[in-house]
């Protein structure tokens, strides 16, 4: 089983347990859910509105937008990415179990929740996805329920490119439940999980944020510049990051 299947049939049992006890009455009207959706979009334009193909498998919605976010139109979105595992082979290879490890916790979570208050629930996802000109961009994806004007109930996702000066620090899955306003109640990130900062990676990173040198945290640490250069980048492994900006948002 490769890694994206295995992904997305940690989604699909998510998001089947939900639907198991949001099912509608009769099939939603076509053009209440369409028109649901659009609003939506409107109300959110730097946002791609996509439904769930699990739960609706008689229409897969893309909103037209979507170019902007994925490189893709919406045409092709839903010609290529309508089945789940196709969606998810595009994440970032780093990413993939990581983000295993969040729809796994999400799928346990919401088996505690009261179905009656499923709808208040937005979880978020932070992930890298390949867009069409190759390049990985970090994807804000929101999944929760919408209740339509005739009552009807859409799984969807309010995906995003997060702005270029928030640099991604890892997958998360953030869980915010609706109160009386969005609280958060659960915030999860696999890399940073029991990945504690040895005494020295500590000193290492302290003096990293203060725009050291390598030779000059090597005097400063008294060692050689080549053990600096090692241990930043066992700590680029260990943290699952590609330059020093990425580890100082983790480790930092």
């Amino acid at each position: 089983m490769t890694t994206e299947t295995s992904i997305a049939n940690q989604s699909i049992r998510a998001l089947t347990y939900i639907n198991n006890f949001m099912q509608p009455e009769g099939n939603a009207a076509q053009d209440d859910v369409l028109k649901a959706l659009y609003n939506m979009h409107k109300l959110s334009p730097t946002h791609a509105v996509i439904t769930c193909p699990i739960n609706h498998r008689n229409f897969f919605y893309v909103s037209e937008n979507c170019e902007s976010i994925f490189g893709y139109d919406a045409r092709y979105m839903a010609e290529h990415f309508k089945e789940v595992k196709d969606y998810f082979s595009q994440i970032h290879a780093a990413d993939m179990s990581d983000l295993k490890e969040c729809m796994e916790l999400f799928a346990s979570f919401i088996q505690d929740e009261s179905p009656a208050d499923f709808h208040k629930l937005r979880a978020v996802f932070h992930y890298r996805f390949m867009n069409a000109e190759g390049r990985y961009v970090y994807l804000q994806d929101e999944k929760a329920t919408l209740h339509t004007e005739k009552n009807k109930i859409i799984h969807y996702s309010l995906i995003r490119t997060m702005p270029a000066e928030i640099f991604f620090s890892g997958v998360k899955l953030e869980i915010y439940k609706d109160e009386n306003g969005l609280k958060k109640i659960l915030e999860y990130k696999p890399s940073v999980t029991g990945k504690k900062l040895s005494n020295r990676e500590k000193d290492l990173v302290h003096l990293i944020k203060q725009g050291l040198t390598t030779k000059e945290i090597a005097v400063h640490l008294s060692i050689s510049h080549n053990t600096v250069r090692n241990i930043k980048s066992k700590m680029f492994e260990k943290f699952n990051v590609n330059n020093t900006i990425e580890l100082l948002n983790i480790a930092g």
